[in-house]
Parts: C-alpha cells; sequence; structure tokens
C-alpha cells in the first residue's frame, strides 16, 4: 500500500498526504521576513525623485506655414500595480494553507492538521519604476485642394515593466532524473511514460517547504517603432476626410504586466515577440460628404433632393498575433519538459515546432482549411519550450466599412426632423480576425499519445479523402460573436425631432 512515512518518528499517513509537511518538524516559515523587521518597510528601495522631462520643437521652414517640421519626446511612468501589493497579506504566517482531505471541516484540530508548502508573494526589493521613453520626427506639408500631409516616425521604449517570475520552479528535466523517481511508483507502473513515476512537484524544488516563490519585478522590455502617415481635407465645397496609414511593429518580453516568464535564461528566446495588440499594418479613412443641393425645382422636390449626407468609416488592418498550442493525448509538462507547469507558463509544455520550409498557411479562403497542420511538429520529451518563440503567427485581418446617410428636413427655421440610416459592416465582409470578443481561428492541434505522436483524426477539419468532417478542427475559423467588429452586417434607423 502507498503510503505517506516520517522516517523520523514512523508514523505512517495514507497516501494523499505525501509532500505534505510534517508536523512539528523545523521552522515552516523560515527565511520570511515582515516589513520593517529585519528588512525595509516598504520591501522595496526607495528610487527617490523621478524626473519625466518634455521636450518639443516646431520650424515653419518656408515660413509660410506650407512646410513645418515637428520633433521631441519624453519619458513617461507607471506605478506598481494595487493587485499586486493584495497578495502579499496571503504570506505565511500572516495566512497558512492546512490541507484536509476526504475529512469534514468541523473535525479539523489546529494541534494536527497538515500544512502544504505555502506559495510566497515577493515585491523586488530594487523597486524599479516601469518607465516609457516616446519620441516623434514628424514633417507636415500644405496641398492644394486644402490638403495636409502628416508624415511622422514615432517610437517609444519600454523599460522595467512588470512582469512575475517563480524563483522555486520545478527545473526541467527533473521528473526525468533517476533520483527523483518515486519508487512505490515505480514498483507499481515500471512501464510509465517518461516522468508519471516522478516525485510530487514540491519534492523537487530548490527550495524545500515552500511552493512556488512569485516575485513581482520589474524587469520586462518592449519597444515600439512606426511609419504614419495621414492625409486630412478641411471641409470645404461640401467634402471633408481623413486618411491615415501605419506601418508599425510592436515587440515586447511580456504580454501585460500579470505575465509569467521563465524562470532560467531563456526568457527572450521563448518570449521576446510581437505584443498581442501588435498590428503591422493599419489603414484608416473617414470621410463627410454634403451631396449638393438643386436650385431648380420647387419647395417640395427641394425637400426630397436637398440636405443629404453621406458619412463613414472605412478600416482595413492586418491581422493580429498569435502562438499555436497543442494537446498531447496522455501527456502533460512532466512527460515533455520534465517540469511542472506553474503559474500559466505556457513554454513549460513545450512549442509547437515547425516543419523546415514549409509554409503553415494555406492561403486558402476556405473557412476550414487556413492552417496547414502537416507544417507542425509536436515537441518531443526533453523540450525546453524553445521550438518556437511567442506570437510568430497571424489571424486573418480585419476589413469593414461603416457608413451612415441622413437626411434633414426644415419645416421652420426652428423646427427640424432627420432621418438617418447606419450600417455597420455594410457590405457584410467576414472577419475572423482574433481579439477579446472573436477568436478567428481554432489554434490548438491534437496529436496522439507519445512516443510517436502524430496528428489525431479528428483534429483537422478534412479527412484523407478530403471530406468536410469536423467544422472545428485546427485552422478553421470560428464565428466572431455578436456585437464585435467581426459579426455580420447592422443596420440601425434614427429618426431626430430639434425645436
Amino acid at each position: 500500500v502507498r503510503s505517506a512515512v516520517d522516517p523520523v518518528s514512523g508514523q505512517v499517513l495514507p497516501s494523499y498526504d505525501i509532500g505534505l509537511e510534517v508536523p512539528g518538524t523545523g521552522d515552516p516559515f523560515n527565511g520570511v521576513l515582515q516589513g520593517e523587521k529585519g528588512m525595509n518597510k516598504y520591501l522595496q528601495q526607495d528610487r527617490g525623485v523621478q524626473w519625466g522631462p518634455r521636450f518639443g520643437v516646431a520650424w515653419d521652414v518656408t515660413g509660410r506655414q506650407t512646410i513645418v517640421i515637428r520633433t521631441g519626446g519624453g519619458i513617461f511612468y507607471d506605478r506598481f500595480q494595487g493587485n499586486r501589493v493584495f497578495d502579499f497579506v496571503r504570506n505565511p504566517p500572516e495566512a497558512v494553507q492546512p490541507t484536509l482531505t476526504y475529512g469534514f471541516a468541523q473535525n479539523i484540530d489546529p494541534k494536527n492538521i497538515l500544512l502544504g508548502p505555502p506559495t510566497v508573494f515577493a515585491a523586488d526589493p530594487e523597486g524599479k519604476i516601469p518607465t516609457t521613453y516616446t519620441y516623434q520626427f514628424s514633417v507636415q506639408t500644405k496641398l492644394p485642394w486644402s490638403m495636409m500631409l502628416d508624415t511622422a516616425y514615432v517610437g517609444s521604449l519600454g523599460r522595467h515593466l512588470q512582469d512575475n517570475r517563480n524563483l522555486n520552479p520545478v527545473p526541467y528535466g527533473a521528473t526525468f532524473l533517476p533520483q527523483n523517481q518515486d519508487p512505490s511508483l515505480v514498483a507499481t507502473q515500471p512501464n510509465a511514460l517518461p516522468g508519471n513515476n516522478a516525485l510530487p512537484r514540491d519534492s523537487l524544488r530548490p527550495l524545500r517547504g515552500f511552493g512556488e516563490v512569485r516575485l513581482y519585478e520589474s524587469a520586462a522590455t518592449s519597444n515600439y517603432n512606426a511609419l504614419q502617415v495621414s492625409l486630412n481635407r478641411r471641409f470645404g465645397s461640401g467634402l471633408f476626410f481623413g486618411a491615415a496609414y501605419t506601418w508599425s511593429k510592436a515587440l515586447t518580453t511580456a504580454q501585460s504586466d500579470t505575465t509569467w516568464v521563465r524562470a532560467d535564461q531563456y526568457t527572450r528566446q521563448a518570449e521576446y515577440g510581437p505584443a498581442n495588440f501588435d498590428r503591422r499594418q493599419v489603414f484608416v479613412w473617414n470621410y463627410v460628404y454634403n451631396v449638393p443641393a438643386l436650385k431648380q425645382g420647387n419647395w417640395l422636390t427641394h425637400a426630397f433632393t436637398n440636405g443629404w449626407q453621406l458619412s463613414g468609416v472605412t478600416q482595413l488592418s492586418t491581422g493580429s498575433p498569435f502562438t499555436p498550442g497543442f494537446s498531447i493525448s496522455g501527456a502533460g509538462s512532466q512527460n515533455i519538459t520534465g517540469n511542472y507547469i506553474a503559474s500559466g507558463n505556457t513554454q513549460e509544455s513545450g512549442r509547437l515546432g515547425l516543419v523546415p520550409g514549409c509554409d503553415p498557411y494555406t492561403h486558402s479562403d476556405d473557412p476550414f482549411n487556413r492552417l496547414n497542420a502537416a507544417c507542425f511538429i509536436a515537441p518531443r520529451p526533453g523540450s525546453l519550450g524553445l521550438e518556437s518563440g511567442i506570437n510568430w503567427l497571424y489571424a486573418p485581418g480585419l476589413i469593414t466599412f461603416d457608413m451612415s446617410l441622413q437626411k434633414e428636413f426644415s419645416a421652420k427655421e426652428r423646427f427640424k426632423i432627420q432621418l438617418r440610416v447606419d450600417a455597420f459592416n455594410v457590405f457584410n465582409h467576414p472577419n475572423f480576425y482574433r481579439d477579446a470578443n472573436a477568436v478567428g481561428l481554432n489554434t490548438t492541434l491534437n496529436f496522439t499519445s507519445y512516443p510517436n505522436p502524430v496528428i489525431a483524426n479528428n483534429a483537422t477539419p478534412y479527412n484523407g479523402a478530403g471530406q468536410l468532417v469536423n467544422v472545428t478542427g485546427f485552422g478553421a475559423v470560428t464565428v466572431p460573436a455578436p456585437g464585435s467588429a467581426g459579426s455580420a452586417r447592422i443596420l440601425q434607423t434614427l429618426i431626430r425631432v430639434q425645436f
């Protein structure tokens, strides 16, 4: 019978107590200090006064406001996120984690409860302040027909941005090592998949007696570089319009201020890549056109032909980046990377690789066949999660035409009636991009079990005979959520009475 044993006292407990702390042995809070008692009461170094200079120059080159050059920059700061501070009240000895399995809460006896290795939350003692450096250089040119062209380079650098780091991880490959095998499991399942017979995760951590040590630090970086061009026409002769085009790239080592980075030296290789909000190319066009009034005719014809206005916004954008995911039947991170997933570190499970020279995109208009599953390789045992980077593929783009047509009737000088029809996505163009409301593509590829994982039969939309058998397979688009920019055409009408 597999049991939990205290080798000193010989006490035997059920197997579900394996990995919990033996009561009365050692100090369970060893190494934990309270603020102002052995350390800074603020838990972080005082960084002193922060200077946020701004600099800007505008130069009228010709003296006639036909060519103007502008440049400038500034330094901006953020603060430590408040939600991260709240976690500190969960630290021992302020809070402990007693474990009760197969029992009743009313039977808990404080004298003999078993404690699980606690999760500890810590602030980076250096206390570096998240900082953003922004800069731009632009040339504004006056053009004929009341138009103005603005061409600009815009950039920013993010330094000391917030991220999370586990200081007490299960090392990569730990579950494969002979000295980390549980002999009771080896005896009962000698042919188990490598990693399945390992000791519990808390027995494989460098700091025994603790679970995760979650350090809230300021070590992430980001950068943004963009060419931004805009052309605007002032309102005149019944026509106003503006057009803007951006060609940019946003890169970062942390997708948000709660991103968990790797505990080893490979954070940059695994996590530095396009930001979730990266859109390489964006074009937006807006316009307002007052239809010329007819001078001929009577009041009745003027009532129907005059006072019309057409306006709208058109947006075209490349898709958002994503990291393809995977699942292997019967296998977890302990079988692939030899450790245990901690705090959502997706790279700790390995990542999909790419067949050399293979194009992962099908370039097909078939909504069920956007990704070529044959180009992806499942990670092998011993992976470090470096088969690919983050956000290395892009979802389909976005095309929307929003238009409005309105007509105004003037019965008297102070009494007007306005009729308007608005159309969102007027041409009903399907958009399968990725955002918070519309996932866009099924990006998770399923494999059969080790030792020779291959793509599962139900993973892709089409079978070997080319028949559509799974409309939600890998590479298939998903229906956009109602109300999102990817939804179908929406029409609305409005009647407004002004008096």
